[in-house]
């Protein structure tokens, strides 16, 4: 990856600066409204409206040759350095370093859209957060979110896969704000669920008082990582709004709204493809047409990468089914039928050749449950 490659999808960037409709997707989707709305937030974006009143976004967009036309937002990516001068505007026109942690303070789980109803409606934490991580790498893979679990603490780890300097902050307190508070919403609350310390690996800036604000938790700098760190305890907990089929549905339509024509890296574009096609997984030649190149090209591709379609798409099964299972999901009828398997004995052969285990092995393994599965 480099500065130029235009990887960032353009509808993502938009709501660091056009914050003035604040989605509701909760409601759209008969869902309990989450109380993002308490009152601290509510005035943080009633002061940022009333900053930014005075900025016109669009004019920073144009300065750089970004069209804000709605028939190209939704296929547009820009490259890292695009968003790292949009940046660099916005903070010197607002005069506010700390930018970052103020737009992140108002990224509800609204503003991600479909990807953050399918965060919200994860069986767990755990899931959450993986799910979490996943979304952001699409959403601005310059930044490499991971999730780590250990047996008395855990936490989110960020990297930069591409320097964002001098800009690196604006990013990690963005991202780490918007995470505390969806986990804020999501747990009800309970402080023993909520973060117990924020580890950055950058020096103190001048407003590093400004944290204090927004973490209910020791911040700490100079540190070896990237990190909000929580306890273990509670990770696997059922969370109010778990919904398995919505949360899938909700993550195939994310999946289905992101162009794979407009990313540059063809296992990326690979794999993105086959994501939103699960059911009814394409031929090569077909994939190959999509993404813009000959099937031979294709191959070439993938074997340089040490692998090959078939085994991409096995790859892309496995982990739906992986996934399927962790949220809850006990019909191997039902998976084997979205996974596009002709009947449950083909699906039950194929997921014991990728996991060493039949369905019901997998199960009592990674949760203890020793359960009958439903043909």
């Amino acid at each position: 990856m480099d500065l130029d490659a235009e990887c960032i999808p353009l509808a993502h960037i938009l709501t660091y600066f056009s914050i003035r409709e604040k989605p509701r997707f909760e409601v759209d989707n008969g869902l309990a409204p989450l109380d993002s709305e308490r009152p601290s937030r509510e005035r943080h974006i009633e002061t940022l409206i009333s900053i930014t009143l005075g900025m016109d976004y669009q004019e920073i967009f144009q300065n750089l040759g970004v069209d804000l036309s709605d028939d190209v937002i939704a296929d547009r990516y820009l490259s890292t350095r695009q968003v790292l001068t949009l940046v660099e505007q916005a903070i010197d026109r607002l005069n506010m370093p700390y930018l970052g942690l103020f737009i992140g303070n108002i990224m509800t789980v609204s503003h991600y859209g479909m990807a953050g109803l399918a965060v919200v409606t994860q069986p767990n934490l755990r899931e959450c957060c993986l799910l979490l991580s996943r979304f952001c790498r699409e959403y601005f893979p310059p930044l490499e979110i991971s999730v780590h679990v250990d047996e008395d603490v855990s936490w989110i780890a960020i990297e930069e896969n591409i320097s964002l300097k001098p800009y690196q902050e604006f990013f990690i307190e963005l991202n780490f704000v918007s995470f505390y508070n969806i986990v804020y919403d999501l747990v009800g609350h309970d402080s023993k669920m909520m973060p117990i310390r924020i580890e950055l690996a950058y020096p103190e800036p001048a407003w590093g008082h400004i944290y204090r604000r927004y973490f209910n938790c020791p911040v700490m700098f100079n540190r070896p990582q990237n990190r909000m760190i929580r306890k273990t305890h509670g990770i696997d907990l059922d969370l109010p709004l778990a919904n398995r089929l919505l949360a899938i549905t909700a993550e195939k339509v994310f999946l289905q709204n992101i162009p794979t024509r407009a990313m540059k890296y063809l296992p990326l574009k690979l794999k993105h493809f086959l994501a939103r096609s699960y059911g009814a997984y394409p031929t090569l030649e077909k994939s190959a047409r999509e993404l813009g190149v000959s099937s031979r090209t294709l191959r070439r591709k993938l074997a340089e990468e040490g692998t090959s379609y078939k085994q991409e798409v096995d790859k892309v099964k496995e982990r739906f089914a992986r996934e399927y299972f962790a949220r809850g999901g006990r019909s191997v009828a039902e998976l084997a039928n979205l996974l596009g398997f002709s009947n449950t004995p083909a699906f039950t052969r194929a997921f014991k050749r990728w996991t060493s285990l039949t369905p019901s092995e997998f199960i009592l393994k990674t949760t203890g449950i020793n359960i009958e599965l439903v043909d």
